[in-house]
């Protein structure tokens, strides 16, 4: 391949294809003409797309909404039953600090045999 630039002469005909500011080429004049059936489409189009783009986010709105709702009255839910699984526990406590109160020697005998329970749970493991 030869690397040399080649130069025209002005009575040299242009055979490329590119458009050129004086006179526009054939493809071009297609490319132009395609293009106002394509914009009368698009310009007919809009209203029915800006519709369905406004259907589909309020869509979106409602959806999110939704979520938010049952989210907040799920987390509603578990913070309730958090507070009476804290309540039901300090009544328990209470609860066993009475009976400790009013029975300490069953209690320590009590926490003896649960101890021993517990080794004897523990030691036949070991083996």
């Amino acid at each position: 391949m030869d690397s040399t630039p080649s130069t025209t002469t002005p009575s040299q005909t242009n055979t490329t294809s590119f458009p050129t500011a004086n006179k526009p080429s054939a493809p071009n004049a297609t490319a132009s003409s395609r293009q106002q059936p394509d914009l009368k489409v698009a310009q007919a189009a809009a209203p029915e797309t800006d519709s369905l783009l406004k259907r589909m986010t309020q869509r979106a709105h409602d959806a999110v909404d939704s979520v938010s709702e049952r989210i907040g009255s799920t987390v509603g839910g578990v913070q309730g039953g958090v507070a009476k699984a804290g309540e039901t526990r300090d009544e328990w406590v209470e609860s066993a600090r009475e009976a400790i109160r009013q029975h300490p020697f069953a209690a320590i005998g009590t926490a003896v045999l649960i101890g021993l329970a517990l080794r004897s749970l523990t030691s036949s493991r070991d083996r």
